[in-house]
């Protein structure tokens, strides 16, 4: 049973990996740079000295835990279905949405304690970077993309993983270079970038969601009055030369969004702390 369990935790963290460790970095760096002078005293004093973008990823990490901490496993994601024409809260698998909202309630609470309080500012510092990662608002067919079968750059990786990490990765830049890079562009798009609600960021990635699939795997078929796309072409056990390939159109297309969902994870999660603060 224990094994059951375990292969469980796994599965699902597999599927609701955002950004990768650096994309994560990014968000908290960009969030810490935005940071009242106070608000940073008292984050530093909540999290014993340590940053934003150094708890970025502890969420991830205690995964490895599924005894104490398995019941968070369903906070990083969410699923709208492509058909959905109503979107909510709660109406949905995976708690992504209601989990930002409990987690601010937290952070807000005087009467919290300091552990209670911490622990809430690192879940929010993760995942407002999840639910800016469109796949992680997935369709509730392809788990958020890993099924998707891509080969990019000449190397076979998933949809998933593309936009976690090797967009990311193709661009050689630290975090803490990239997260400079793309806060340049709050100064003129700052108002644009920092505000909405986390029901109106997950809606924003349902909306981008289907620009992610390359054209290759977009293929539209109707089955019994429900429009699928070839997502699960992991399940045909096709040879990587058959795979969907992408390669530099679609980063040169699809980093610029990329680098706009970090910087409004970054920017919007500091004005989170500085009003909860």
């Amino acid at each position: 049973m224990k094994s059951i369990i375990v292969l469980g935790a796994m599965l699902l963290s597999t599927a609701s990996f955002a950004w990768g460790p650096t994309g994560h970095r990014i968000v908290g760096q960009i969030a810490e740079d935005h940071l009242k002078l106070l608000t940073k005293r008292r984050v530093k004093k909540l999290l014993d000295g340590e940053s934003l973008a150094r708890v970025s990823n502890w969420p991830d990490k205690i995964k490895s835990d599924p005894d104490n901490f398995g019941h968070t496993y369903s906070w990083h994601y969410t699923d709208w279905p492509d058909t959905a024409t109503d979107y909510n809260r709660t109406d949905n698998s995976g708690s992504l949405v209601v989990s930002i909202e409990k987690n601010l309630e937290t952070l807000k609470n005087k009467k919290a304690t300091k552990s209670e309080r911490a622990f809430a500012l690192k879940f929010l510092v993760h995942l407002v970077g999840d639910i800016h990662q469109p796949l992680h608002v997935g369709n509730g067919l392809d788990r958020g993309g890993n099924r998707c079968r891509v080969v990019y750059q000449g190397e076979e990786t998933n949809l998933h993983k593309l936009w976690d990490e090797k967009l990311i990765e193709f661009t050689r830049l630290s975090f803490t270079e990239y997260s400079k890079f793309i806060d340049i562009k709050s100064k003129k798009e700052n108002r644009d970038l920092n505000n909405g609600s986390p029901l109106s960021w997950a809606k924003e990635s349902a909306d981008l969601r289907p620009t992610l699939y390359p054209e290759e795997v977009n293929q539209v078929a109707a089955k019994d009055g429900v429009i699928l796309r070839n997502y699960c072409n992991k399940e045909l056990n096709l040879p990587v030369d058959q795979l969907p390939k992408v390669g530099y159109t679609y980063g040169y297309k699809l980093i610029p969004l990329m680098e706009k969902r970090l910087l409004q994870a970054g920017l919007r999660l500091a004005k989170l702390i500085n009003d909860a603060l």
